[in-house]
């Protein structure tokens, strides 16, 4: 027997031994597991979304109400929207207790807000929520968390960026801008009315890199009880096609995210941007911006529903994880921040 005939002979055995040993290893693992055999039936649930904000007029928080669908239904452009329930909230309902009720926004289905009081959303407080419907019931409760303070604090020697080792503060004008300021700035469109400090975007790549590269600025907050989870938003007020970041680089990429192009090619940023965090002092670099110009950032001190919340799977990364819902009877988050901010001005780094 010649040497081709072996060779064939031993690929043709090693061919049926991997095959025989690949249907045992199957067999295995399937006799091995548990496969679900039980048919859960699909519940109709409502759901129900409201965040209630410290220091602002609880007509300004919106109630919203709609009812889940089934797994095979179609949900886009087909919310649900409840409308005629009866909502309200109960203030303070272990002392001196007030109950506001909320009515659906005409020409919005699904949409409750308080319009016959100027009460103040107050820290430390704990608020009920009530909603009734025909075929539904829910209640939830939040206690809205204490004050948050910033300031802005010099970080040395945990970066070396060209030979710079010392991350400055600025000037948050956090008095300057109140939420007078504020508002007739944003009637009047001028925003020369704030009082920001300036911040060279810096594009050398110890700045430009990573999550790890170093920052522009450094922030620490203070509040009488700690929050589980802390959430910054920065909102570029000037998110125009000339004032966009353009980073096309593989940094950029990984960290950023693609760059969005509109119908006529020009590229631009989701605005405005949002992340959540737990660490008692905050760093922002390259990205925390997406536009040169005014930006305003806002931090806000969650409660425990929120931080529940998002320990779950809010973003639906697993589709076999729900959000922790603090909605008993129903599904969504009846939540409450405290929240402080300030504006920045970001400028281009200037030609060396």
């Amino acid at each position: 027997m010649d040497c081709q005939l072996f060779q064939l002979l031993d690929f043709q055995l090693s061919f049926k031994m991997k095959k025989s040993l690949c249907i045992t290893f199957i067999l295995f693992l399937a006799g091995s597991c548990d496969l679900p055999v039980e048919n859960i039936d699909y519940e109709e649930k409502l759901v129900a979304f409201m965040n209630l904000h410290a220091g602002l007029p609880i007509s300004s928080d919106t109630l919203t109400l709609n009812l889940t669908h089934e797994i095979d239904q179609q949900h886009e452009g087909n919310e649900s929207w409840v409308s005629n329930a009866n909502a309200f909230i109960v203030i303070d309902p272990e002392n001196d207790s007030d109950t506001l009720h909320l009515n659906e926004v005409a020409s919005i289905p699904g949409h409750y807000v308080v319009t016959d009081s100027i009460y103040f959303v107050q820290s430390g407080v704990r608020y009920q929520l009530f909603v009734s419907t025909a075929d539904h019931s829910i209640q939830a409760e939040t206690t809205i968390p204490a004050e948050i303070s910033l300031k802005s604090v010099q970080v040395d020697d945990l970066w070396d960026c060209e030979g710079n080792t010392v991350v400055d503060s600025i000037d948050l004008h956090i008095e300057d801008n109140d939420l007078m300021t504020l508002l007739m700035a944003y009637a009047s469109g001028d925003l020369s009315l704030l009082s920001v400090d300036t911040v060279e975007y810096k594009t050398a790549n110890c700045f430009t890199s990573s999550f790890t590269s170093m920052p522009y600025f450094a922030l620490e907050w203070s509040s009488e009880d700690a929050p589980n989870m802390l959430r910054t938003t920065t909102i570029a007020l000037e998110d125009t096609i000339s004032n966009v970041i353009i980073d096309t680089t593989l940094s950029a990429h990984a960290f950023k995210g693609h760059m969005l192009v509109d119908e006529n090619g020009n590229k631009y940023w989701p605005n405005p941007t949002v992340w959540n965090f737990s660490v008692e002092e905050m760093y922002y670099g390259w990205l925390s911006f997406y536009y040169f110009g005014y930006n305003m950032i806002i931090i806000e001190a969650t409660d425990d529903a929120f931080a529940n919340y998002y320990a779950g799977d809010p973003l639906q990364i697993n589709q076999y994880t729900m959000p922790n819902s603090n909605i008993d009877g129903g599904l969504g988050l009846f939540s409450s921040t405290s929240s402080a901010f300030f504006f920045v001005y970001i400028k281009p780094e200037e030609e060396q």
